[in-house]
């Protein structure tokens, strides 16, 4: 190589010198052009000279290693040793990273992960995201990057299957680094050699990548650290986060820019034989792989080099209804996988299918999937359990929750498809979960079949189009303990309630969600059942006053969102006491047109938890507020026109936590509220009028935690000397324009 490199050095003084040439030195320029032209010719023939040599030396030296190799290599004295140990070596190679990569998430996600494995630091960093998003593609990327191959002289890359061989992975890191791998009977002693082997590795630095990692083997992620080396670290792909360790890195499906991108690209074809499709075709069919990686590029290879006619067939089958997931099981089986993972804890393989009974691309209020969950499998009234299980979800990225105004939860549209395929499994009237999309007026064929075999759902899902028009069959609903009716559409301007709900007497839960713009007038509120527990409306316009004529003894909870609560009423209106004798729980929430509750509610004795937020027009509560002496939570926050709290708030002695946050009008405590012996946290953020304390404040004994701003603060330390556990809580003011959404 040397005469090479000597070449090489006189070519870089060469340019160096023409560089240096004035433009209009032309003379030089010329006499610089004829020296490049012979250096051209001495490097072609240089090349030709020296090139086969070094390739016939590194064949030579490729042979000599290939023998070390077989001689060292376990099994070489039956002659499998080659075989075997090439092959096993081979399995912890970095794969080939593909040719390009698409995404602004796993960008930002790759140059921070970089940045963490070149500076030090944490030992083990997770990247998590559903099947199909891209997170071995990422890490392939990763691990050929020249900077992290010029740190980490050592990199393992193992697949971790679903029931992983823990003995055999370790054999194996002994294999690929050139040792006899050792015997190991049991796991514990797999841990023990692979301390052995990092420590027989020494201080040159290591990389493992741990790909497809399940939800079980967070303990045995533990073992894998390892403190004595300097160097170390561990990545880890999985559909699970993992809250042990941090940081992780979330990979989201692609934007509709970069899923145009990646599905060009893998659709291209070099010959230009094909017809192309026009631009509108392919916009369509990407919109329906939903931004998913694996989904945009299986699509994409089954239509390289096909003809426009093949693209319009395979927009048609979606049309009439057939999904991508059904038409190519690589996605199917890919996404399958998570559900897998949920064969040891079906309870959340249930929730997870449930949301599928919510419309797609719907953010789904997460106090009515609480609602749901609580009926269905009979969960604790306050929802702690349902609340787990909502978050187990979110660790699995089988949902997402959004935080904006309030607390989502959404579903990707290929997650939502997949829960829908599982629940469709079987004959109609054996369904746990029976899922309608009604387009037009058109109604299944079993509709008018169902007398002969009644339902057997738990969780009965009706949805409509705006073109929905038909008064509604006759629908049995099913039988069994507590079922869900989840009813939801684009509504028209004038909307009646189906009349077989007054013939469902086991009815539990009723939910109404009109997705227009407006909100809609419901009707037939009298087929509303007593044995309902739970109802929540959406953007619908609800006789409050007049519901007193209803008798809806069971009914635990009542949820009215974005709705236009009436206030008119008439001489024969019953009180809404009398309809709702056991209401618990009243939530209601950006209701604008709401200025006071009707006295009726404030009659209602075992009411425990009263919520009126984003209320812009509530003023004042009733004079009889005091009466709910059973109230434990009052939550008035953001009803920016309330001026005032009546002094009659001092009977509620078992309050335990009020929240005022954001009524920006409310300038004090009432006087009384010591007498609010039980109460233990207040929430007083955002109340630029509030000026100061009431005295009886010091007889709070039980006060815990006030949540205030900086320059309030020091309005509450002096109580810290009579109530020592008194904690403050300083809020920050978050500027965000996310609640728009």
């Amino acid at each position: 190589m040397d005469p090479i490199k000597k070449l090489l050095d006189e070519g870089k003084g060469l340019v160096n010198n023409c560089l240096r040439i004035h433009s209009l030195n032309w003379y030089k320029r010329y006499t610089h052009s004829n020296k490049l032209t012979e250096y051209d010719v001495a490097v072609r023939e240089k090349f030709q000279i020296y090139m086969p040599l070094l390739a016939t030396r590194n064949h030579a030296e490729m042979l000599i290693k290939m023998d070390e190799i077989m001689f060292r290599w376990p099994g070489q004295a039956n002659g499998g040793g080659l075989q075997s140990g090439l092959g096993t070596w081979g399995n912890l190679s970095v794969p080939v990273a593909p040719a390009f990569m698409v995404g602004s998430e796993a960008e930002v996600s790759m140059r921070e992960i970089k940045l963490r494995l070149l500076k030090g630091g944490v030992s083990v960093i997770v990247v998590t995201a559903p099947g199909g998003c891209g997170k071995t593609t990422l890490l392939k990327k990763l691990c050929h990057d020249w900077e992290i191959k010029g740190k980490f002289n050592n990199i393992m890359f193992v697949r971790v299957s679903r029931k992983p061989n823990l003995i055999g992975i370790v054999q194996q890191m002994y294999q690929h680094n050139g040792f006899e791998a050792p015997e190991i009977e049991a796991e514990d002693g797999a841990f023990s050699c692979l301390e052995q082997l990092l420590n027989r590795i020494g201080q040159d630095p290591v990389l493992l990548v741990l790909d497809d990692v399940w939800a079980e083997w967070e303990s045995i992620l533990k073992k894998f650290v390892s403190n004595g080396i300097k160097d170390y670290k561990i990545v880890v792909t999985s559909r699970y986060e993992f809250p042990y360790f941090r940081p992780v890195h979330h990979l989201k499906p692609l934007t509709h820019n970069e899923a145009v991108k990646l599905f060009r690209e893998s659709v291209a074809v070099d010959d230009g034989s094909m017809d192309a499709p026009d631009d509108e075709t392919l916009d369509q069919i990407v919109k329906r792989c939903k931004g998913l990686p694996l989904a945009l590029t299986v699509v994409a290879k089954s239509l390289r080099g096909k003809d426009r006619p093949i693209w319009e067939r395979k927009l048609l089958d979606w049309s009439e209804g057939h999904y991508p997931l059904g038409l190519d099981s690589e996605i199917l089986d890919c996404l399958r996988k998570s559900l897998d993972d949920l064969d040891g804890d079906p309870s959340i393989k249930e929730r997870f299918m449930d949301l599928g009974s919510f419309l797609e691309d719907c953010k789904i209020p997460t106090t009515a999937l609480i609602d749901v969950w609580v009926e269905l499998y009979k969960l604790d009234f306050k929802g702690v359990r349902a609340i787990a299980d909502l978050h187990e979800l979110v660790y699995r990225n089988l949902a997402d929750l959004i935080v904006t105004s309030g607390y989502y939860a959404m579903q990707h549209d290929m997650l939502r498809e997949l829960a829908i395929m599982e629940c469709n499994k079987g004959e109609i009237e054996k369904r746990e979960r029976l899922i309608l999309e009604l387009i037009g007026n058109n109604f299944p064929d079993w509709w008018s079949k169902q007398k002969q075999q009644p339902l057997g759902a738990r969780l009965v899902s009706i949805s409509t189009d705006k073109t929905f028009s038909t008064p509604w069959p006759n629908l049995e609903l099913p039988k069994v303990e507590a079922p869900v009716l989840n009813f939801q559409n684009d509504m028209q301007s004038k909307t009646y309630l189906p009349e077989f709900i007054e013939e469902a007497d086991k009815l539990k839960a009723l939910i109404v969600t009109n997705h227009s713009f407006f909100p809609t007038e419901l009707h037939n509120f009298h087929v509303l059942g007593s044995n309902l527990r739970k109802i929540r409306f959406q953007r619908v316009i609800v006789p409050f006053l007049s519901m007193g004529n209803l008798r809806l003894h069971n009914l635990k909870k009542i949820s009215l969102f974005m709705c236009y609560i009436s206030q008119t009423s008439t001489s024969n209106d019953a009180k809404i006491s009398d309809a709702m004798p056991n209401l618990v729980e009243l939530d209601i929430d950006y209701c604008d047109n709401l200025v006071t509750l009707p006295d009726g509610i404030c009659e209602i004795k075992p009411l425990r938890k009263l919520s009126i937020t984003n209320c812009h027009n509530f003023f004042a509560l009733p004079e009889q507020t005091g009466q709910l002496t059973s109230l434990e939570v009052v939550g008035l926050n953001s009803c920016i026109t309330l001026s005032n709290l009546l002094d009659s708030i001092k009977s509620l002695q078992n309050v335990r936590l009020l929240n005022i946050s954001d009524c920006l009008k409310l300038s004090a405590l009432p006087h009384q509220i010591g007498q609010m012996v039980k109460l233990e946290r207040i929430n007083i953020r955002g109340c630029p009028k509030w000026s100061g304390l009431p005295r009886s404040i010091m007889n709070l004994r039980n006060l815990r935690k006030v949540i205030c701003e900086k320059e309030k603060a020091g309005m509450w330390k002096p109580l810290k000397d009579t109530l020592p556990s008194l904690d403050i809580i300083l809020f920050k003011e978050k500027h965000s324009l996310a609640w728009l959404e």
